[in-house]
């Protein structure tokens, strides 16, 4: 179709500079200028659209903004074609392709969502408790259904992960705590050493990773610098012991989050100056370092991948995916305050694999199974969402956005026609969740 219009174009012009220099009649000059114009206005037209891009979509589909004003979601979880929006009171679950809503359950009277997990064969554990003290029950919820399994009193979670389909742990004040996801029942505990406590968590059907924060240097010995350590130690799913290994800070962690756990991936950033900030990940089978990605190069910026004013809070939407034994990550060039680039990295020695620029800011990274999905903004409401070649960051599949307004660091997902967004905010300028048909 590109090369129709530009031969069509250069036909016209051909035609045209013949009509003018041929002799002949004036009006027969005209008549063939006139034709040779209409030949290469769509040939023209055609060749230049062609050069912007595929042609732009809009949304199928948006759900009706936030009611009450300002409310915010604090997580999203996706089961197939349902994606589900979590508000501190209110769930909304929505069917991809039509934004019909699939079902809603409101939280317990005079309790908020404080505590989410991500969602695995359609289900998924929350932790509820009367702000602002901290939670003070557990359930589980079936995404299918929008029914509530179970719920119990006595349990504190400060954070949920998955250790596959049958089991969930939980951050339970100062230990983990294992229950099963499908009746509640207690599976195991895990204390932290003494001494210490556990900083953040995740969780695979493969094992669970913590991040501990220890006083002393070495509290199994009693000795130390008084400077803390930070340890990553990882469970098997029955809750036994597998390795601990040390992430090198010497002071307490300002940021301590587990990106990844197949394999362990840890963005650290240690308080004081001259400190660990960076991105560290380890073998899976015993916690040996394999590689440190610094946030901060000659080259590249990595965009602030962990920060208090972070999208959905209690499961934070990052400009940065782990995609197999590569991190891919929203940056910016030093000195510049739009992500225009992506950059992967290996996590096996840490070495930069590519760097690809964008046409426009980066808004979002997500990992897919054929993968990276990359959200650019360009400008005037018109977005782009690209999904690259993991080897070398070529876009393989491209699906430009007109009107989907997207702002800030939106969530993003996939279905098989569907790109589904979701928006922390949806009562100003932004709607809460939107389907945009893929390319």
């Amino acid at each position: 179709m590109l090369a129709t219009g530009f031969v069509g174009t250069v036909a016209a012009i051909v035609l045209l500079t013949a009509a003018f220099l041929s002799e002949g009649p004036k009006t027969g000059r005209l008549i063939a200028a006139v034709l040779c114009c209409a030949l290469a206005v769509p040939g023209s037209a055609l060749a230049f659209g062609r050069l912007q891009g595929p042609p732009s979509v809009r949304p199928a589909w948006s759900a009706p903004a936030d009611q009450p004003a300002q409310t915010v979601a604090v997580a999203v979880w996706q089961d197939g074609e349902t994606v589900v929006r979590v508000r501190a009171d209110r769930f909304d679950a929505y069917r991809a392709r039509t934004g019909e809503s699939a079902w809603t359950l409101d939280a317990p009277p005079r309790k908020s969502v404080c505590a989410v997990s991500p969602a695995v064969d359609g289900l998924a554990a929350v932790g509820y408790g009367s702000a602002p003290a901290p939670c003070d029950q557990l359930a589980a919820v079936d995404l299918r259904t929008g029914r509530e399994l179970w719920r119990k009193d006595g349990v504190r979670p400060s954070a949920i992960e998955l250790v596959g389909p049958a089991t969930l742990v939980a951050l339970d004040g100062e230990q983990l705590a294992a229950f099963g996801l499908r009746d509640g029942a207690p599976a195991w505990t895990a204390a932290p050493t003494a001494g210490c406590g556990f900083r953040a968590l995740s969780a695979s059907a493969a094992r669970v990773v913590a991040v501990e924060y220890c006083a002393t240097a070495d509290p199994a010995t009693g000795t130390g610098t008084g400077t803390g350590t930070t340890w990553l130690r990882a469970f098997a799913p029955t809750g036994a012991a597998q390795w601990r290994t040390n992430l090198g800070a010497e002071n307490e962690p300002a940021t301590a989050a587990v990106l990844a756990v197949d394999p362990p991936t840890v963005r650290l950033t240690e308080r004081g100056n001259r400190g660990i900030d960076a991105v560290l990940s380890f073998a899976a089978a015993d916690g040996a370092p394999r590689a440190t990605i610094p946030v901060s190069s000659a080259d590249y910026e990595l965009t602030s991948l962990q920060k208090p004013s972070a999208s959905f809070r209690l499961r934070p939407v990052r400009p940065v995916a782990v995609v197999g034994d590569l991190l891919v990550a929203a940056a910016a060039r030093p000195g510049e305050l739009k992500s225009t680039f992506v950059v992967a990295h290996s996590l096996t020695d840490g070495s930069r694999a590519w760097v690809r620029k964008v046409d426009g800011q980066v808004r979002a990274v997500t990992a897919a199974p054929d993968g990276p999905l990359v959200a650019v903004e360009r400008g005037r409401n018109l977005d782009v969402v690209h999904r690259l070649a993991g080897a070398d960051g070529r876009t393989v599949e491209r699906t430009d956005l007109r009107k989907a307004s997207l702002y800030g660091t939106p969530w993003l997902g996939r279905t098989d026609d569907r790109y589904v967004f979701v928006q922390e905010n949806g009562t100003t300028y932004t709607r809460p969740a939107l389907g945009v048909p893929r390319h």
